[in-house]
């Protein structure tokens, strides 16, 4: 009884790699069609260039551990910002005591 046991385990966890390899090969084919009518590449393909990007700048030295910037492009490989550009977080503006304010939503 134990093998018959093993023997239908076996052909469960084949059916199963095999759904999920069928599950794969219909992605690939939905995203190559997509690709194809639309131009947009595939998520995988985009996340797939942007790591192969950051590891080649990594071993360029484009990464500088230490000085809280974080990961920086190198010149010429299509950074999307200039290194002076400046991000503004905050604007400043004064708060009026007397504005006019939405009514709550609380019931009484």
């Amino acid at each position: 009884m134990n093998w018959i046991a093993r023997i239908i385990m076996g052909l469960l966890g084949l059916g199963f790699l095999a759904a999920l390899l069928f599950g794969l090969l219909c992605y690939i084919v939905f995203a190559t069609l997509r690709w194809l009518l639309t131009g947009r590449k595939p998520q995988v393909v985009m996340v797939w260039q942007q790591f192969s990007t950051m590891r080649q700048n990594f071993r360029q030295g484009g990464f500088r551990a230490g000085t809280g910037q974080g990961f920086e492009p190198s010149s010429g490989q299509g950074a999307p910002f200039a290194r002076d550009d400046q991000v503004v977080d905050v604007e400043v503006r004064e708060v009026i005591e007397d504005a006019p304010r939405l009514p709550s939503n609380r019931r009484p």
